[in-house]
């Protein structure tokens, strides 16, 4: 016969009531044990809490205001190298990131082809010389009308005076000029102008003064001391007129050229002192100083340009750089100061903690001028009271406190 399965889940149904109804008397003494202790605890003492603080000194001094900016570090001269001249890399002197001293042979370009010019330019010039010679004795002087030449040179200064002066128009003045000077080519005085001219002298010497130039600038040397930087050169590579070829940086100093707000640039001149903080370096801090200030505003940002010089003593800064800027822009003398850290602000009024015999003393202040460090106080303490500047957001006056060291 089969057993109903009502009557089978009974029995479990019932043990189960049985279980929690115990727990639930158990868990109501475990209270009632407890609500005794809690009733025990003596909160009298809660009055004798110590406050772990840190405190600085009131100070007399000077205090510095600065504007904050922010700029790229660049190299006080960073060139472009480039070949003046094509031609074929025959020999390469540097590295990238080699230092070269001023003059130094950098690049030396395959210079065959420009000797051959060269000796083609001499060979012209001797020719010209030859018909220079023969120009010049066929040619008598005799004949010159020194007095005629003398009277048109006058006329030729006159002429050049009137002008200055404003008494001629360009047009007027450029062609009776050109009419003296014919005139005074025909008294034989500009005859030498005309023998060079005719044997092709002239032509001759700027022939081979461009050639000799050309075979100087297969010699690409430094124009300043500095790094090379950006190069990617091989001996054989071909190179062409105005390409750059690599970088040359005066690594010796750097500058950062930041823009000021309109509102605080009369405060900077050249000369002021700069902290300076580059983020790839950030344990360090370097100095420089202002050594332009633009006297233009730029009408969009409504900031104004000023360069700022810093020292490169042991080669840690690189061009590119990004850095954050502090310019001094006042210093003022003898000044109450407490460090920014221990102003508070309760009720729209503000305040400082003293220490005095282990307790916090609340006094309110009248406060001056500001710097990222330190706040200038007109009324409320005096120079070597001890301050707080940690710990104290939830003091109360009268509150016991530890210093800690």
């Amino acid at each position: 016969m089969k057993i109903p399965i009502k009557i089978i889940a009974i029995p479990f149904v019932i043990v189960i009531i049985i279980i929690a109804a115990y727990q639930l008397f158990s868990v109501g003494d475990t209270e009632k044990k407890d609500g005794n202790k809690i009733s025990n605890v003596d909160y009298g003492t809660l009055d004798e809490i110590i406050f772990d603080v840190r405190t600085s000194n009131v100070l007399k001094g000077e205090l510095i205001k600065t504007t904050n900016a922010n700029g790229i570090i660049r190299a006080n001269r960073e060139l472009d190298i480039v070949a003046n001249i094509p031609g074929y890399i025959s020999n390469i002197h540097i590295y990238e990131g080699k230092y070269v001293a001023k003059g130094l042979i950098l690049v030396q370009l395959d210079d065959k082809e420009y000797q051959i010019a060269l000796k083609e330019a001499e060979d012209q010039l001797i020719e010209a010389r030859v018909e220079y010679g023969f120009l010049t004795k066929d040619t008598g002087v005799d004949t010159m009308n020194i007095d005629n030449a003398v009277v048109i040179e006058k006329q030729i200064s006159q002429l050049d005076q009137q002008f200055n002066k404003g008494m001629l128009s360009e047009e007027e003045y450029l062609t009776r000029r050109d009419e003296l000077e014919l005139k005074l080519i025909f008294t034989g005085a500009k005859r030498e102008e005309l023998i060079l001219n005719k044997s092709g002298f002239s032509r001759a010497v700027n022939a081979k003064e461009r050639s000799e130039l050309n075979l100087a600038y297969t010699k690409i040397k430094a124009p300043f001391p500095g790094v090379i930087g950006d190069f990617d050169l091989v001996v054989g590579q071909r190179v062409n007129s105005g390409e750059k070829l690599f970088k040359l940086i005066d690594v010796s100093g750097f500058k950062i050229d930041v823009g000021v707000l309109e509102s605080e640039i009369v405060y900077i001149s050249k000369g002021n002192r700069v902290e300076i903080k580059v983020n790839a370096l950030a344990d360090q801090t370097f100095e420089g100083k202002v050594v332009f200030v633009s006297p233009y505003i730029d009408t969009e940002t409504k900031t104004c340009k000023v360069s700022i010089e810093i020292a490169n003593p042991d080669n840690q800064l690189k061009s590119g750089m990004f850095a954050t800027v502090k310019i001094e822009t006042a210093s003022l003398k003898d000044r109450i100061l407490v460090p920014k850290d221990a102003l508070l602000v309760r009720d729209r009024r503000n305040l400082v903690f003293t220490v005095e015999d282990s307790l916090a003393k609340w006094k309110y202040v009248d406060i001056g001028e500001k710097n990222d460090e330190y706040i200038e106080i007109l009324k409320g303490v005096t120079p070597g009271e001890e301050v707080i500047v940690e710990g104290h957001y939830t003091l109360a006056h009268d509150a016991r406190i530890r210093v800690l060291k």
